[in-house]
C-alpha cells in the first residue's frame, strides 16, 4: 500500500510539472520533446501523463503544431482561484493587521500612468480618523505618502519621466505636488526606506507609505497608513514603519508564489478588469 501511495504521488507531482511546463511555455504551447527536457522525465513518461491529461481536457493537442497547450477546463479552475486569490483578497489580510495593529486608516494603491489609484481601504478604530481617499480615486503619483512610495520605488528613468509629466492642474480636488521638491522626497525615502507626507485634504494629518517590490525590485503596488500628525510622530512612527514594512514583504513573497516575474502586470491580472 506504502508503494502503491508513494506512486500516485510521483505520478500527480509530475502531471503537475507538465502542466506548469506548459504554462510557461505560453499560448504557443510546448513539443512533447520540450517538455521532456523541461521536467527531466523521460519521453515515454511524458507521452503516457499527456495522454490521461488530455483526456481529462486538462491539456489539448494543437495538431497544426504537435504542441500541447492548456485544456478550457483549467481555465474555469483558474478563474475560481482568481476569485479566492484576486489582488485585493491576497492584500486583505495584511490590510486588516496593519489596521488593527495601528487603529488607524490603512490604504493599499497601486500605479496607473501617471496616477495612483486606490485599489482598497481599511478604516482603523481610533475616534480621529484621517480618511481621505475612496476606493476607486485616483491621486497623481507624489502627492501624497502612498502614491510617493510608488513614485519613489519606480524605475530611475520611469521616475524622471513622470516627474516631467506632472500636470499644472487639479486631480480629484487635491493639491499636485511641488515638481521641483520631489526629487529630495524620493531620495529621502529610499534612504529611510519609507516616504512621510502631510494630506493634502485633511489639515493636521499625515500618511506613510511603504512599496510592495516586485521580482525587478521597484514598486508594484503601495501600504500607506494615514492619521493625524502626532500619531505619526516618534516613537511610534518607528513601529508602525516596521509593521508596514513586514506586511509588505510577505504580501510581495506571495506574490511571487503566483507569478515568479511579480511585476506590474501581475497586478493588472490578479485585480478586477476596469479597477485601474
Amino acid at each position: 500500500m506504502a508503494e502503491e501511495s508513494s506512486g500516485a504521488i510521483r505520478s500527480v507531482e509530475r502531471a503537475a510539472a507538465l502542466i506548469q511546463a506548459i504554462a510557461d511555455a505560453g499560448k504557443s504551447g510546448s513539443r512533447l520533446t520540450d517538455l521532456a527536457l523541461a521536467t527531466g522525465l523521460s519521453k515515454t513518461t511524458v507521452h503516457r501523463l499527456l495522454g490521461t491529461l488530455t483526456k481529462l481536457g486538462w491539456v489539448e493537442l494543437d495538431e497544426s503544431r504537435s504542441a500541447y497547450v492548456l485544456g478550457l477546463p483549467l481555465v474555469g479552475i483558474g478563474m475560481a482561484a482568481s476569485d479566492r486569490h484576486g489582488f485585493t483578497s491576497l492584500a486583505a489580510p495584511h490590510l486588516n493587521r496593519l489596521a488593527e495593529l495601528t487603529s488607524d486608516t490603512v490604504y493599499l494603491t497601486v500605479k496607473t500612468g501617471s496616477q495612483a489609484v486606490c485599489v482598497d481601504r481599511v478604516v482603523g478604530t481610533y475616534p480621529i480618523r484621517a480618511i481621505t481617499t475612496q476606493i476607486g480615486e485616483r491621486r497623481m503619483l507624489g502627492s501624497c505618502a502612498g502614491s510617493l512610495a510608488l513614485l519613489a520605488w519606480a524605475e530611475p528613468d520611469e521616475v524622471d519621466r513622470l516627474l516631467t509629466s506632472i500636470p499644472t492642474t487639479q486631480l480629484s480636488g487635491s493639491a499636485l505636488p511641488d515638481p521641483a521638491a520631489l526629487p529630495a522626497l524620493i531620495q529621502r525615502a529610499r534612504t529611510a526606506g519609507f516616504t512621510q507626507a502631510p494630506t493634502t485634504l485633511v489639515p493636521g494629518a499625515e500618511g506613510i507609505g511603504v512599496p510592495i517590490i516586485g521580482g525587478s525590485g521597484t514598486a508594484i503596488a503601495a501600504f500607506s497608513v494615514e492619521a493625524v500628525s502626532p500619531r505619526l510622530s516618534e516613537p511610534r512612527r518607528t513601529h508602525v514603519v516596521e509593521w508596514m514594512k513586514r506586511e509588505a514583504t510577505v504580501f510581495a513573497q506571495r506574490l511571487q508564489q503566483l507569478d515568479g516575474a511579480s511585476n506590474e502586470g501581475t497586478v493588472r491580472k490578479l485585480l478586477q478588469p476596469g479597477t485601474a
